[in-house]
């Protein structure tokens, strides 16, 4: 299934730790079956948020954001990626 890389500005942060994993879990929720939410990284010096995502396709992944996330960390840009493990590279004989 395609890996897509979806962008999110923050642009407001939750005031509590707990506050941040109450949005994670909703989201999670909404992670329907055909969109699965993979990671995340956090730029705190840009605060741009680079979320992995498997699905067939961007809508899949924009459906499973609500006014809520997108209102704290609008969506800056998508790109349909392709992972290199590289661990896959220790079990190769060389």
């Amino acid at each position: 299934m395609p890996q897509f890389l979806i962008v999110h500005d923050v642009k407001v942060y939750p005031e509590t730790q707990d506050d941040w994993i109450g949005l994670w879990r909703k989201l999670r929720e909404r992670a329907h079956g055909e969109a699965e939410w993979l990671h995340s990284f956090f730029e705190p010096s840009t605060g741009k948020l680079y979320c992995e995502w498997e699905a067939p396709d961007v809508d899949s992944i924009l459906s499973c954001l609500s006014e809520e996330v997108l209102d704290l960390a609008p969506v800056s840009s998508t790109s349909e990626v392709v992972l290199f493990d590289v661990t896959w590279l220790d079990n190769q004989e060389s």
